[in-house]
């Protein structure tokens, strides 16, 4: 009878020790999950940010540069703040879109942190912000912009740091993303109405 006793005694210890393995790999697992899905779907995002202001001040129709004075604006997409400006947590850009060398209202965009929302820009008038991220699922933490401009000799371009911080609305586990774009379209040769960069590279 106590051997009985002793055997289901070991037997219950061993079934629950066992069950709190099953629960802490259960819930590990768990967090492995909700961490590469966050990463996946904030990767998604950098990939559409990247896509477009890499195009920023796209014109099919190349202005004449040259022929301006320096500090002027030689087409309809550069000389306002709304053709290029960058701030820590916010991005405005213009690009010809359609081609026809004029900026109609959809051709001003940008990104820019709201609360915990990654929104884009989708109208010059009257501005309209759209979110991309569910915040039921990806909740944004952080997106920040730093710019380096290339004056360069071989003038390739100027370069902006992108990072976005992000976190499952489930599991509290912060994930980063940082990518750096090179802005084809922005170097020390056309950079007329675009405020100066902080830092630079020669």
């Amino acid at each position: 009878m106590v051997n009985l006793l002793l055997g289901l005694a070991m037997g219950l210890s061993m079934l629950s020790a066992a069950s709190a393995w099953f629960n802490l790999q259960w819930l590990s697992d768990r967090q492995i999950l909700f961490r590469n899905h966050t990463q996946q779907d904030t990767r998604a995002l950098m990939d559409t940010l990247a896509h477009d202001i890499r195009r920023s001040n796209f014109q099919a129709i190349t202005p004449a540069v040259a022929t301006q004075a320096l500090g002027t604006c030689p087409s309809e997409f550069c000389g306002l703040p709304e053709d290029f400006e960058v701030s820590n947590h916010q991005i405005l850009f213009s690009m010809d879109r359609n081609s026809n060398g004029k900026k109609d209202s959809n051709e001003c965009s940008g990104f820019r942190l709201s609360g915990q929302e990654l929104q884009i820009k989708t109208s010059c008038q009257r501005i309209v912000w759209t979110t991309l991220n569910d915040i039921q699922n990806l909740q944004i933490l952080e997106l920040s912009f730093d710019m380096e401009c290339d004056n360069s000799n071989s003038n390739q371009g100027d370069l902006l740091t992108i990072l976005v911080r992000s976190q499952s609305a489930s599991e509290k586990i912060p994930s980063s993303v940082q990518r750096i774009v090179r802005l084809r379209n922005h170097s020390a040769h056309q950079r007329q109405g675009i405020r100066p960069c902080a830092n630079t590279s020669l």
